[in-house]
């Protein structure tokens, strides 16, 4: 008797690809004008399902070491601490970073460097799909990445450069190097 209504999909694909151009074009030139000399390392571009925002970051080489010294130096003592206490596991938590790459956006040198607040998709799309609104949205963060690869790398990079997009399980997810 009572016909169920299919949900409408809130997501637009095509205002988004627009919406993630033209805050990343954006990045770019202010990049270009106000950040002559920055060599980017790493190049961090992210979407908040919930708080319906992205943002593009960008790291240097010696920002990046910086971090990576200094987080190692903080967690040595407790992972030298739990293993000498024989708990592994808890060990495993403060395990040294490997490599020179620090992976969080928000340690970044020029974090949050350009954002924008979506009208492609409403706030809370994650908690309101349970996490299924990732299947819209990786993909579309894919296709920016490899838009974005390709633009970025001709830009002023340091040996190493890495361009990362989020996901569902992590801040630092798919990467392009």
């Amino acid at each position: 008797m009572f016909k169920k209504l299919r949900s409408r999909n809130p997501f637009d694909k095509t205002l988004y690809i627009d919406e993630m151009t033209t805050m990343i074009d954006k990045a770019i030139s202010r990049l270009q004008a106000e950040k002559l000399d920055f060599k980017i390392y790493t190049a961090s571009i992210w979407t908040d399902p919930n708080a319906a925002v992205s943002s593009i970051s960008f790291d240097s080489k010696e920002n990046s070491l910086n971090k990576v010294k200094k987080s190692n130096e903080w967690s040595k003592k407790y992972y030298d601490q739990y293993i000498e206490e024989g708990d592994i596991g808890q060990a495993e938590l403060f395990k040294p970073i490997e490599g020179t790459r620090v992976c969080n956006p928000a340690d970044f040198e020029l974090r949050d460097f350009e954002e924008i607040a979506h009208k492609s998709f409403p706030a809370n799309w994650e908690t309101d799909t349970n996490g299924n609104c990732w299947k819209d949205l990786e993909p579309a963060l894919t296709q920016i990445g490899e838009i974005y690869f390709l633009k970025i790398k001709n830009l002023n990079i340091e040996e190493g450069f890495e361009l990362s997009t989020n996901g569902e399980q992590d801040w630092y997810d798919k990467t392009w190097q």
